[in-house]
């Protein structure tokens, strides 16, 4: 493994928010926080950052402020929006702002090592791929849902797909697996259970595919 690590601005204006956001990422990666929106485009006018993690409502310069001051200045960057208000309207907005992914409070905190590890993969492969990729390939299989249901079920997709893709990578090897992650072994091992996914599947033979539809 690199021994550069990622950099990451996480932006919250509440306290007991950051130093758990450090608690989370801060052992894989190099976590800057900043408790307002004003701060981060101060800091945004002369450092980039691998991935910027904000919350949506802030006083001042609120989440879709920081967003697009980070596509304008620094278009590699990624960005994951927080909110505790979880609409559609609010996620749509964030992704036309140019948001890679959104994320609920409250929240376990495996999802946000995930997120934050498929945004940082997203940008590692981004000379390969365009924004169109990330299209779903079975949108008929999901005109029968919601369009919130259709964004959850999509979401779920991605992430499977991605511990697949990581796991087939590594030939089921959970510990290079997680340190190309940025996450714990063991933090790992339950999104593994979560997905219903077994490093063993990957040792000798193909892996499974990603589900076609809903359960």
């Amino acid at each position: 493994m690199s021994d550069t690590r990622d950099s990451i601005l996480v932006v919250d204006d509440k306290e007991n928010m950051l130093r758990l956001l450090e608690k989370i990422l801060g052992d894989r990666h190099d976590v800057t926080s900043v408790s307002d929106g004003s701060s981060a485009l101060e800091v945004l006018r002369t450092r980039s950052f691998d991935v910027v993690l904000t919350d949506v409502r802030m006083p001042g310069a609120d989440g879709f402020a920081v967003t697009r001051a980070v596509k304008e200045r620094w278009p590699d960057s990624e960005v994951v929006m927080m909110t505790a208000y979880a609409s559609i309207d609010a996620a749509v907005r964030a992704i036309k702002d140019g948001a890679y992914d959104y994320i609920q409070k409250p929240f376990d905190p495996d999802d946000v090592a995930l997120v934050v590890a498929r945004a940082l993969e997203r940008k590692r492969n981004r000379a390969q791929a365009s924004k169109d990729a990330r299209a779903d390939d079975n949108d008929e299989s999901l005109a029968h849902l919601s369009y919130k249901e259709a964004v959850s079920v999509a979401r779920e997709r991605i992430s499977r797909s991605y511990l697949i893709d990581l796991l087939r990578t590594f030939n089921g090897n959970v510990t290079h697996a997680a340190e190309r992650a940025g996450i714990e072994r063991e933090s790992l091992h339950r999104l593994l259970k979560r997905y219903d996914l077994r490093a063993e599947q990957f040792r000798a033979g193909p892996a499974p595919d990603a589900p076609k539809g809903p359960s």
